[in-house]
């Protein structure tokens, strides 16, 4: 009898975030901070919101990386802070809806692989 065949079957391509395919949490917090400082006085546009909801989403389902989604979640809420605190002109409430929407995008992932909900402290 023949031996029997091993089949290697390659990893699905990881998830990535803006035309960049960003993927590495550091490229992701410079890129946040970025799109922060751009638009910052007028705030997002919903489909970049949804975009990244969507980008952390796919982290938590299909890369499984709950610790990599909370942290680029911590980091967004807390250059939202910064920015603020710094510009009276800085649109505090359009990006803490933003942060809101990620953060239900987050918790829609989580709820989708069956995991309880997710403290963003």
């Amino acid at each position: 009898p023949r031996p029997p065949q091993i089949v290697t079957v390659p990893r699905p391509p990881r998830p990535t975030f803006t035309m960049n395919k960003l993927h590495d949490k550091h490229d992701l917090r410079l890129a946040l901070k970025d799109w922060i400082r751009e638009f910052g006085e007028e705030g997002p546009y919903e489909e970049d919101v949804g975009a990244l909801a969507k980008y952390l989403g796919r982290v938590v389902t299909e890369e499984r990386d709950m610790f990599k989604a909370v942290a680029v979640v911590k980091w967004f809420e807390w250059i939202i802070g910064d920015f603020a605190d710094a510009d009276a002109r800085f649109e505090k409430k359009r990006w803490e809806e933003a942060l809101g929407s990620v953060k239900d995008g987050v918790q829609m992932a989580a709820a989708e692989r069956g995991l309880g909900e997710v403290r963003f402290v």
